[in-house]
């Protein structure tokens, strides 16, 4: 069974100190969700006020059409995944994988036997039933963790940074794994985490905080490709979106970006002329060329070969960019290049504010 969430004006204060501030989300049954941001933004004391360990300054947490944020965390229908796995080391997997079932008395030992082979067996850590803690690599402990985490047939799965401990390779494997495991079971997930790329491939929609509040929350594709505010361009994609401070003017009946010399035409229509404005534009949609090609002349600063690409740092105007070329693109420090701008892909944010205006 899987439920929906709904968080309402949602508030945690620690003192003077609003940990989280007004927060409201609507998450669907079984859907995966992950609360991305950097350290400090509130993501981790939202899961837990989900969870119950935290209770709410203010607001209201319904999971279906139950009210629970005044509800003990055993009384919530939730499992939790940890970062540090919390498993017991003086148990076997087995025993780790069992224990949330020895707290309730009412299961009789044969069904709580059956279900932890069933949510070893889910996970692929069967074979592993006899083994301890320490026996076992990173990536087992974390599907262990999982394991223990479902047995009790929760409602909601909570995720709290599972995977930071895990080396490049198995984090990318454990990715995989509990996006997979998620959608075979059908179960509301909330996972959180400060990385982007983990947010962008599992999640079907991100919610984005900074100092407590919300700053988007959309699918990944919505994100990338229409930021609400300049912290949300910045922060998603890899490497990061490129700003240039500029004027938005009209001319000849269209809009252009003026940036010291470079006049960069637009698109997207934006919502007025703008004095002051950035104009924000992603590395893989700055194309380079030949010299005398595109819109501006520039000089390559940096080049950094990535294999099947180029991560290309030129200087045009006075502003350094950053661009991402083929691997047939050749150009050494000190060349010039041609840049063009892709118009469709340029993103106008209010200087002042930080809100998109196109």
């Amino acid at each position: 069974m899987s439920v929906r969430v709904v968080l309402e004006h949602l508030t945690k204060k620690f003192g003077e100190v609003s940990a989280v501030d007004d927060l409201e989300l609507e998450m669907h049954a079984g859907e995966f969700v992950a609360l991305l941001g950097p350290s400090g933004c509130g993501k981790t004391t939202t899961l837990l006020m989900v969870a119950g360990i935290y209770r709410p300054t203010s607001g209201a947490i319904t999971f279906g059409d139950r009210r629970v944020e005044h509800l003990h965390p055993k009384d919530r229908g939730i499992g939790m995944v940890f970062q540090s796995y919390a498993l017991y080391p003086h148990m076997t997997v087995a025993e780790n994988i069992a224990f949330p079932l020895e707290l309730r008395r009412s299961i009789p030992k044969a069904e709580r036997d059956r279900r932890v082979r069933e949510a070893a067996a889910l996970v692929r850590v069967d074979a592993l039933l006899d083994r301890r803690p320490a026996q076992l690599s990173g990536g087992q402990q974390q599907r262990v963790a999982l394991a223990r985490a479902l047995v009790k047939r929760p409602d909601i799965l909570l995720l709290d940074e599972p995977l930071s401990n895990l080396d490049a390779r198995l984090r990318h494997e454990m990715r995989g794994e509990i996006k997979r495991l998620q959608k075979e079971i059908g179960i509301t997930s909330i996972f959180v985490t400060h990385d982007q790329l983990e947010a962008l491939t599992m999640a079907d929609r991100v919610a984005v905080m900074r100092d407590g509040r919300l700053q988007a929350y959309a699918t990944p594709a919505e994100l990338y490709a229409r930021p609400t505010n300049r912290f949300v361009a910045e922060f998603i994609g890899s490497p990061p979106m490129n700003f240039l401070d500029a004027e938005v003017a009209a001319k000849n009946g269209s809009f252009v970006a003026r940036a010291g010399e470079l006049e960069i035409p637009l698109v997207r229509r934006p919502a007025r002329e703008a004095p002051e404005a950035t104009v924000g534009i992603r590395p893989e949609h700055l194309e380079l060329g030949a010299p005398g090609e595109g819109d501006a002349s520039a000089e390559v600063y940096i080049v950094e070969p990535m294999g099947r690409e180029q991560i290309v740092d030129v200087q045009v105007g006075g502003h350094r960019l950053r661009a991402i070329a083929p691997p047939g693109f050749r150009a050494q420090i000190g060349d010039r290049v041609g840049l063009r701008f892709a118009p469709e892909r340029i993103h106008l944010f209010d200087r002042a504010s930080g809100e998109r205006i196109a």
